[in-house]
Formats: structure tokens, C-alpha cells, sequence
């Protein structure tokens, strides 16, 4: 079968791409680092990128009626748009964000009272870590410069190899996608909710000819769609002027209950709140209804554990509920669960690699053959376990802790296509945790102990902006806009390594300008107290860690089952274990207003309502996003601050 042929990606596109990602690494850390104002990388679905995209749409707009061939076309607009969302995770804030300050956190914080020294100084590579107090001065108390010979030559070569270390962790993943694409997308008909917007925004933006058309903008000018847009812009505007000025008048969209009764006060933490972004419910109205329902109901059900756990002394006692123990069991019940499901896919994949064929029906038209990409994991997987035997860590230990890590990255990629919820905040659930619980950390030793905490930014934190599905969803947007997905793998390698780069230069310019102490410190910190506490305190094997994640695990395949026996089944265990933390103490709501909307307009008007509804809850989003973005840039340029609580 002779598959269609598939446009190229242009020269055009990616070279704006690179351009574009400096400046857009400075904005997501501005935001996130320096002001811990709007937080673009905390949900699945970018602002900053979303707010990329229909500037270009604009200027193409323009293009068109002046110079018709200048315009951009859908396939150039999208890998733009893979581009910078690729970019944007290693800049945001669990990522480079974090792997920064772990270069010198170790050092800057060791005193003779918390004997990090003698602790773990000796285990931490010196060619990864920077531990001079000279050099660290300015990057922690600010009103210095990067750009001093002193300083640049201490931190040029940790960076580097951390940045190829970026480099080398991505193009692994993309390999991994390349693998589970075609099972995902072609065979189980994934729906992929967070690709759909930035696709149907550049499709009804482009005429047949695939150009941006001045008569073809239906999906723009809808009156609904021109409604919500107007709401959302509204309340988002009240909202930051009455932050810059408070003469401004406001409509509270978010509201933090501070509980000191027992047993309320166990919702304390991570806290419970009652808001009204526009932004969330309009994402909301596009994922699948169970899963709206599930995300809503589920952080409730978190609460409700707590709750009883304080009643009955469980918290205290016995640590009930666990959370993140028990989240590491669904995950594991969700990856095991896809593998089952694509077993099919699997064993094509592996006879096509193992067949003697040059190429076979199975991966024609992917982004490359699967032999190459088995070829691609499985010389990733030796790269980075070198790194790792170097940095001083055991091979078997080294090995259990990245299989577990793409196993997890895995079932995010999959969480995210099949039901695309606005936050997957996985916090505490990664190896590292996974593997003392199970292990011990005496057991573990010293060595492995420190060195893993170097990797503190890439698997402790809540897993929100994890490249693997951005990836995946860019592939399913050149499969579905027929342009060349073997140049996007080049492409979205490229934008690994400038994002990675630059988002490292920009820590260190605005470190040295600002100090680390007037910014977010405490997440690095926080690697090396845990570490020092291992060390003071070795531990055996945590039998309550491993019950409840063996808890968390039954619950999930029991709801998984019953989903497969009973179609109508409401809850989906994805909902359970995105919903336990912090970032959907903001998102609950707003589900539950969108869930509530959308069953009543499927129950009255059935899929014809629905559809046509549509336009308003996307312009809620747009709407949401074009004023975020230009108030977080006027206040970037300005030198002012607004703090906009559900990103």
C-alpha cells in the first residue's frame, strides 16, 4: 500500500522556532522562577505557547493580505508550536528549574552544624556540581554577573554535560514514542484532547491550500466562540488590575479555606479552594466526561481519606492516606494495564526489529523505522547508565531507577493521549522514593543515594511538565496534518537542546542578577535535607510504603476491571491519581462546573449541542490566555507583578 505523500517540514519554521525559544525560556522563568506568578508548565496544555501560536496566526493573517506567500501554513504553525512546548518543560519549573540550583545547593547550604561535608561531599561528582563559595556568592545573593571569566568557567562544563544529558533523555523518549505511536493513535484510536486545540485553532485559520485564508475564519468569528472570549478576557483583566491597583473593582475567581478545626484542618495541606478560571473550565469541557467526572470526584475522595484518617488517628499513626505511596501503585497498575493492552502492538514491534527484513508494512510512514528506534532506546539506555556508572552510581541501581522512570514517563505519554486531564501533578510517586520504600536505603548505600539526588530535578517533582507527551502529541499532529514526521524528530531534538540551554543560561544571567534567596531555592534544598536525612538515619525495607502502594495498585486494576466489565462505569483511576496535590486544589472546580455544563447539555440537546457549545468554552481558554500573556509581558517590560493562582 502506497501511503500519500507527506509535506516537509520548512527551513522557515524551525529557524523561527529556534529563534523564538530563547526569549520564550526568559518568559516561562520570569514567570515561574523569579516572580512564582503564572505558572505556564503546571498544566498540560501551555499558555505561553498557546499565546505563541495566535500571535503568528495573527501576523499570518496580515502576511496573507499583503504578501499571500509569506503567510504560514498549518503544518509550519504546528511545528513551531511542538517546538516550543518542547522547549518550554526543560525550562519549566520541575526541570531546569531545579537542576540549576542542584549544581550548588550541596555546598552554598553545608555549615559545620548539618555536616553535609563529611555526609556526601565526596560522592558528589565535581564535574557535575559546582561547590565553590567564590563562584556561588553572586548566584545566591544576587547583585553580581554572570558574566565573568571566574564564573562562566566554573559552570560551562556541568552545564554542557547536563544540557547533553537533556539531550540524550529526550531524543531516548522520542524513540519511545516513535514505538507506541501507531498503537495509540491508529489501532486504540486515542482522542489526544490537548493536541486538538492548538489543531483545530491553525485548521480553521487555513483554507484548503493549507494557507492561512482572510475568508476562512469560521472558527474565529463565531459569536459564541467571540462570548467567552469576552468573559474570560474581562474577568482575567479585573483580576490583574485590581493586583496592580486595588482601586480597580474585582470578581473574586479564587478563594483558599484555612480550616483550624479538627479534622478539617487535615484539607489543609495540600489546602482546599473554591475557584473560577476561565482557562480550566474551558479545558475541562473538552476532556472526556468521565474523566471530568473522575477528577473532581477523586480529589474530594483525597480529601475525604484525610479527613478520616484524622478522625481516627490513622494520619498520625500510620500515615493514612499515604497519598504519593498509594499514587505509586496506580501508576504501576496504569503502565501494566497498557502494555497489556497493546501486547498485540508489541510483539509486531519486536519482530520487526528482530527480522532479518529491511523494512516491513508494520512501520511504514512512522518518523522512523522501528528498528532504528529500538536501536535509538536502546543506545540511549547505554548512554545513560555510562553517565551514571561514572558519576559513581551501581549498575543494577542505575538500571532500576531509569527502567522505573520511562516506565512512569510512559504512563504519563499514555494518560495524557487517551484522556488528556489539564494537570498530571504525580508528586513524590517516581523512582527514587519507590525505590527506598522497597530497597531501603541502607540497602541502597551512600553512593547511589547521593548521585541519585542529582536527579532530584528529573523524577521527584510533580512530573507536570514532562516532555515525553508533548512528543507524542507533536507526532499525532504531523500524522494528522500529513507533514513529514521524520524531519520533526530532528526538529524537536534541536529544540531539546536550545530549550536546554537556553533555559540553563537564563537561571544563571537572572540568578547572578537577582540571588537564588529572593527566588524559588527550597525545591534543590529540599533534595539535599531529604539526602542527609538517609544518610543520618539509614532505613530498611518500609513494609506501610509498600502496603499502601500495593493498595493504590488493587484499587486501580479493581476500577480498571470494572470499566472493561461495565461501559458505563464513571470512574477511571487516571482521575485518582492525577487529583491528589496541590495543583488540582485549583482545578476541581472549575471540572466540576465544566462536568456539570457538559452532562447537562449532552443529557438535553444530545451531541449536536454539544459540539456547538464547543466555541464558547475554546474562546474561555483563548480569551484566558491572551490577557495572562500580556499582562505577565507588560509586567515583564514594566517591572510589575500579578500572580494569577491557577497556573
Amino acid at each position: 500500500m502506497k501511503h500519500p505523500s507527506k509535506s516537509p517540514i520548512t527551513l522557515r519554521a524551525t529557524l523561527i522556532g529556534i529563534l523564538l525559544i530563547p526569549f520564550n525560556s526568559y518568559w516561562v522563568l520570569h514567570l515561574s522562577y523569579i516572580w512564582d506568578s503564572n505558572r505556564p508548565t503546571s498544566l498540560a496544555l501551555l499558555f505561553n505557547v498557546l499565546f505563541t501560536l495566535l500571535v503568528l496566526i495573527g501576523l499570518s493573517t496580515i502576511l496573507r493580505r499583503l504578501w499571500p506567500r509569506l503567510a504560514f501554513t498549518q503544518s509550519e504553525l504546528l511545528t513551531i508550536y511542538a517546538m516550543l512546548c518542547q522547549a518550554s518543560v526543560f525550562a519549566g519549573r520541575d526541570m531546569l528549574q531545579v537542576l540549576v540550583p542542584l549544581m550548588g545547593n550541596g555546598f552554598w547550604y553545608a555549615t559545620t552544624e548539618n555536616e553535609w561535608a563529611q555526609l556526601f561531599h565526596q560522592h558528589l561528582p565535581e564535574w557535575l556540581v559546582v561547590g565553590k563559595q567564590e563562584i556561588l556568592r553572586g548566584f545566591y545573593e544576587g547583585e553580581s554577573t554572570f558574566y565573568l571569566r571566574s564564573h562562566i568557567d566554573a559552570w560551562l562544563l556541568p552545564t554542557l554535560i547536563w544540557v547533553g544529558f537533556c539531550l540524550v533523555i529526550g531524543v531516548t523518549m522520542l524513540c519511545l514514542n516513535v514505538l507506541l505511536r501507531k498503537q495509540w493513535q491508529e489501532h486504540e484510536r486515542l482522542t489526544y484532547p490537548i493536541a486538538q486545540l492548538p489543531y483545530e485553532i491553525t485548521r480553521a485559520a487555513s483554507n484548503v491550500g493549507n494557507h492561512l485564508s482572510t475568508t476562512s475564519h469560521l472558527f474565529f468569528n463565531r459569536r459564541m466562540m467571540a462570548v467567552g472570549i469576552s468573559i474570560a478576557a474581562v474577568l482575567n483583566l479585573l483580576y490583574s488590575l485590581h493586583q496592580i491597583d486595588p482601586v480597580f473593582p474585582t470578581i473574586p475567581l479564587y478563594h483558599g479555606f484555612r480550616l483550624p478545626e479538627k479534622p478539617w484542618s487535615a484539607m489543609n495541606n495540600p489546602g482546599f479552594r473554591i475557584s473560577f478560571f476561565p482557562f480550566a473550565i474551558g479545558v475541562g469541557f473538552l476532556i472526556p466526561l468521565d474523566l471530568g467526572f473522575s477528577c473532581w470526584f477523586f480529589h474530594l475522595f483525597w480529601h475525604f481519606q484525610r479527613i478520616i484518617g484524622d478522625i481516627f488517628g490513622w494520619r498520625g499513626a500510620i500515615g493514612f492516606p499515604r497519598e504519593m505511596a498509594q499514587i505509586r501503585g496506580v501508576w504501576i497498575a496504569l503502565f501494566l494495564w497498557t502494555l497489556w493492552m497493546g501486547r498485540a502492538h508489541v510483539k509486531v514491534v519486536l519482530q520487526t526489529i528482530f527480522s532479518r527484513q529491511t523494512g516491513t508494512a508494520s512501520d511504514e510512514g512512522e518518523a522512523m523505522r522501528y528498528r532504528t528506534a529500538g536501536i535509538g532506546v536502546l543506545v540511549g539506555l547505554i548512554l545513560i547508565l555510562a553517565f551514571c556508572l561514572k558519576a559513581g552510581m551501581s549498575l543494577w541501581f542505575a538500571t532500576l531507577f531509569f527502567v522505573l522512570y520511562f516506565a512512569m514517563s510512559i504512563t504519563i505519554t499514555r494518560i495524557r493521549a487517551e484522556l488528556g486531564p489539564p494537570a498530571h501533578d504525580l508528586y513524590n510517586a517516581g523512582p527514587d522514593l519507590l525505590l527506598t520504600d522497597a530497597l531501603g536505603t541502607r540497602r541502597i548505600g551512600n553512593r547511589n543515594l547521593s548521585v541519585m539526588s542529582l536527579f532530584f530535578w528529573l523524577n521527584h517533582l510533580s512530573y507536570r511538565a514532562h516532555p515525553m507527551p508533548h512528543q507524542l502529541e507533536g507526532l499525532k499532529l504531523a500524522h494528522q496534518t500529513r507533514f513529514n514526521p521524520s524531519q520533526l524528530v530532528w526538529v524537536l531534538a534541536i529544540a531539546i537542546f536550545v530549550g536546554a540551554l537556553s533555559a540553563a543560561w537564563g537561571h544563571l544571567h537572572l540568578s547572578y542578577q537577582v540571588g537564588l534567596e529572593q527566588a524559588r531555592s527550597w525545591y534543590a534544598r529540599a533534595a539535599f535535607n531529604r539526602l542527609a536525612g538517609w544518610l543520618y538515619n539509614p532505613t530498611e525495607t518500609s513494609i506501610s510504603g509498600l502496603l499502601y502502594t500495593t493498595g493504590g495498585f488493587t484499587f486501580a486494576v479493581s476500577l480498571l476491571l470494572l470499566r472493561w466489565r461495565f461501559i458505563q462505569w464513571p470512574l477511571h483511576p487516571v482521575g485518582y491519581v492525577v487529583s491528589s496535590w496541590w495543583t488540582f486544589t485549583g482545578l476541581w472546580f472549575p471540572l466540576l462546573i465544566s462536568w456539570v455544563v457538559k452532562r447537562i447539555l449532552l443529557s438535553t440537546g444530545g451531541v449536536r449541542l454539544y459540539r456547538r457549545s464547543i466555541p464558547f468554552f475554546i474562546g474561555l481558554v483563548i480569551g484566558d490566555v491572551i490577557i495572562a500573556s500580556i499582562i505577565s509581558i507588560l509586567g515583564l517590560i514594566f517591572d510589575f507583578r500579578v500572580v494569577y493562582l491557577s497556573w
